[in-house]
């Protein structure tokens, strides 16, 4: 039976070895003594109070001012640029990017072959703009070379019904900036004739081709991220049922911008 000893207590000294203190001094290796290998410089003692560690001024962290709120968006997107990606797809790009585009109705938009007329002509003595209906003019048709003892000139043919071109669907672009409307017929290049002919400055101020309207209010409309309302443009042209259209000393009104497609066909 072990008789009773008391447990020197062990202080770490400045050099790393073993200072023992209290109790009976022991020469030999005393294997119920515990071995600290701690090589530090502080000093193990029986207390167990948690040491209180006072930091310098310098090594608090600085203090940092929160990030300032994100400008707001108060501009609403703009429509940069029309462009037919196929005869029957056309491509629309804004300035900024776009909410989901998925639920706007495509009946918003209606196309119109336009032509302002700035001077007096044998029929009408006002100034005005006239817009009629792609259908009027969208056939398919076949044109060859004719040649008679005067001069040769292209002959076209007549190959089927007018065809409508209107608003099935709206798609996202591969850019968040754009999106694609997609059309319920093509357009024919007969009808790019008609658009080369309204898109020419004459008489002097004359100013026209193939645009692209559009409605805004409501439901169902295109906004940018920020939820705010692409503005409509030419909404007349889309509140009337009628394939003809004269608005007189007018030039475009709400036509904002004014954007005149390309057709290439």
């Amino acid at each position: 039976m072990l008789g009773l000893r008391s447990r020197p207590r062990v202080h770490v000294a400045l050099t790393g070895a073993l200072v023992l203190s209290g109790g009976c001094k022991d020469s030999g290796k005393d294997t119920e003594t515990d071995t600290d290998t701690d090589s530090g410089t502080g000093t193990d003692t029986d207390d167990t109070t948690s040491p209180t560690t006072t930091l310098s001024p310098t090594t608090l962290s600085p203090t940092t001012e929160p990030p300032p709120p994100p400008p707001v968006d108060t501009t609403p997107p703009a429509l940069v640029a029309v462009e037919f990606v196929e005869p029957q797809i056309l491509r629309l790009s804004f300035t900024e990017a776009l909410a989901s585009v998925e639920q706007v109705n495509p009946k918003r938009f209606r196309l119109s072959l336009s032509r302002y007329q700035p001077s007096a002509n044998y029929y009408y003595g006002d100034p005005r703009t006239n817009y009629y209906e792609l259908e009027l003019i969208n056939y398919e048709s076949t044109c060859e070379e004719v040649c008679y003892q005067y001069g040769c000139y292209e002959q076209c043919s007549y190959d089927g019904p007018r065809v409508a071109v209107e608003g099935y669907d709206l798609l996202p672009g591969t850019d968040a900036s754009q999106a694609l409307l997609l059309l319920t017929n093509p357009v024919f290049p007969v009808t790019c004739n008609f658009v080369e002919q309204f898109s020419a400055d004459f008489p002097e101020g004359a100013r026209g081709g193939l645009l692209l309207h559009y409605a805004s209010g409501g439901t169902a409309q295109i906004t940018d991220t920020a939820g705010l309302a692409l503005p409509s443009m030419g909404i007349e042209w889309i509140k009337v049922d009628d394939d003809f259209m004269t608005v007189y000393n007018a030039n475009f009104p709400d036509m904002n911008p004014f954007l005149p497609i390309p057709c290439p066909f």
